[in-house]
Parts: C-alpha cells; sequence; structure tokens
C-alpha cells in the first residue's frame, strides 16, 4: 500500500514539475537593434553614443554588435552573453582590433539589460578603447555609462508622420558578427524633424572592405506630412595625392508605430594628376527597419 502511495505521489511530482516546466516564459529570438544617439549641437560621433545590434537564438544565446563611443572615439565590437531565465543578461570582456594599417584598438566593455518579447528597455552599456597609433601616444577613449533601448522592428508603419519627441530603435538588413546591425534615431520635440540618426555600415571597396564606420545624415531633417524624411549629400575630399568623391543618401518613411527606409554610400577614389581610378568603395543599398 505504502509503495502504491510513494508511486502515484511520484507522478503526481512529475507532473506538477512538467506543469511548472511548461509554464515558464520562452525566452525570447530573432533580431533586436537600438542604441542611444545624444541631441544636437552635442556631437553624433562623441561620447555617449551606442549602436547595438543583438541576435537571440536557441538555447538563450545572446550575439551583439556594439559600438560605444567616447569622449575621443570608439570602435565596433562583437559580445556574447546568455540569457537568464528572466531575459536578463550581461556580456563583459575585451576585444582587440586592428581596422587600419597601423592602428590598434583594445575595448573593455561591459552591456545589461534584460530582453522580452519586444525588446531591450533598461539596457546599459560602457566601455574604454584604447586606441594606438604607429608613432602617437595612446590615447583611452571611456564612454561611462550610457543607458540605451533595442527593439524588435517588423517595418510596421501605422498612421504616417513621426511622433514628437519619439525614439525609433532597429536594425539596418546587414549583418556582422552574426546580427543584424543596430540603427537608432531621435526626432524633434514637435514631430516635424529628424534630429539624428545613427547606424554602423561597411564599405566594400575593390580589393578589402572598411566594416568599422558609423555613419549618421545630416541633421534636423524635415519629415512631411506623409512621414517621409530624405537627405543625399555629395561631397570632394582631397590631399597632396588623389580626390575622393562621395555620395552618401538616406530615406525613410515614419509612422506612429514604426519605421522603414533605406540608407547608402559610395565613394570613387581617384589620382589627382592622372585622373585614373584608383579604387571604388560602396555598401550597396541597405534596408533599415525601427519600431517606438
Amino acid at each position: 500500500m505504502r509503495a502504491r502511495v510513494g508511486a502515484a505521489g511520484a507522478v503526481a511530482a512529475l507532473a506538477l514539475s512538467a506543469s511548472a516546466f511548461a509554464q515558464q516564459p520562452a525566452l525570447p529570438v530573432g533580431n533586436f537593434g537600438g542604441g542611444t544617439v545624444v541631441a544636437p549641437p552635442r556631437d553624433p560621433l562623441g561620447a555617449g553614443n551606442v549602436v547595438i545590434g543583438m541576435r537571440s537564438i536557441a538555447g538563450g544565446k545572446l550575439q551583439m554588435e556594439a559600438t560605444v563611443r567616447g569622449k575621443c572615439g570608439g570602435g565596433t565590437f562583437p559580445a556574447k552573453a546568455t540569457l537568464a531565465a528572466d531575459g536578463s543578461f550581461r556580456a563583459k570582456g575585451t576585444n582587440k582590433r586592428a581596422p587600419e594599417t597601423g592602428l590598434r584598438l583594445k575595448t573593455t566593455f561591459d552591456i545589461t539589460g534584460t530582453l522580452t518579447a519586444s525588446g531591450v528597455q533598461d539596457g546599459v552599456a560602457s566601455a574604454a578603447t584604447e586606441i594606438r597609433i604607429k608613432g602617437s601616444k595612446t590615447q583611452t577613449c571611456a564612454s561611462g555609462k550610457v543607458p540605451f533601448q533595442a527593439r524588435r522592428a517588423s517595418g510596421e508603419i501605422g498612421t504616417p508622420g513621426a511622433i514628437a519627441k519619439a525614439r525609433y530603435y532597429g536594425n539596418t538588413s546587414e549583418r556582422r558578427h552574426s546580427a543584424k546591425r543596430g540603427f537608432v534615431m531621435r526626432i524633434s520635440s514637435d514631430g516635424t524633424k529628424l534630429t539624428r540618426a545613427l547606424y554602423g555600415v561597411t564599405l566594400k571597396c575593390d580589393k578589402r572592405a572598411i566594416p568599422d564606420i558609423v555613419d549618421t545624415p545630416r541633421r534636423s531633417l524635415v519629415i512631411d506630412s506623409s512621414g517621409t524624411v530624405v537627405d543625399n549629400v555629395k561631397s570632394t575630399f582631397k590631399d597632396a595625392k588623389t580626390v575622393t568623391k562621395s555620395d552618401e543618401r538616406f530615406q525613410g518613411t515614419l509612422g506612429s508605430v514604426g519605421a522603414k527606409g533605406t540608407l547608402s554610400i559610395t565613394e570613387v577614389t581617384k589620382n589627382r594628376k592622372t585622373g585614373k581610378l584608383i579604387e571604388t568603395c560602396k555598401t550597396g543599398t541597405i534596408s533599415w527597419t525601427a519600431a517606438l
């Protein structure tokens, strides 16, 4: 009789355990992105700016690409974390990079937050980057602790027209370090201008790639009544031997739920004396989506 009671108790306990396990919410999977971008007239590439892309995969593994800017610069680096049962995470470590000849970067970072089905509301990122340029003194650029947010962006717009004082967070279609790259922008207090946007891109040249580029359109771009914003900047840069012509394009449609658009950069460098083509670098057309 006791044996039967014991067996029944074990079965009941197993059933309760299975029920409790079934009620445990599943960890979110997919791509999330965002960051934080400072208000004008502060430098859009200066301290306090963060761009972050995240990819959560089955098993609670979080893969990230982050850019955390300090007072004298910063860099883009990969990071990994494991999600706890409640979605909280911490990515902490050191990354070393050599993005260009004669340049060495060493970034010590700490990124925390809680990932939910919609994204991250409570993120905090900090980084200190040692910048070593051959022949120059090493500089250390510290960001301090910077709050950030991230979203899962579907590309849904909602009612056309930007939301006053809004921040839109999301991703571009470009992937790096396994995650779609981050995207963040902020809207003016009256909802009529895109005051800042920030995102990472890779320039693909004829014989090389330049991945650690953080770009931004011009500040205070007018948003029309249909929620459309457009920017196109054509520039020429010259040095003693070369001339480079750059064509940067950014466009988007903003709404009450989210935003979407495209961006691109093309640079053509020629010999200043002969006019001979030296190099063509371009991102191609990259799409982006963001959500409130």
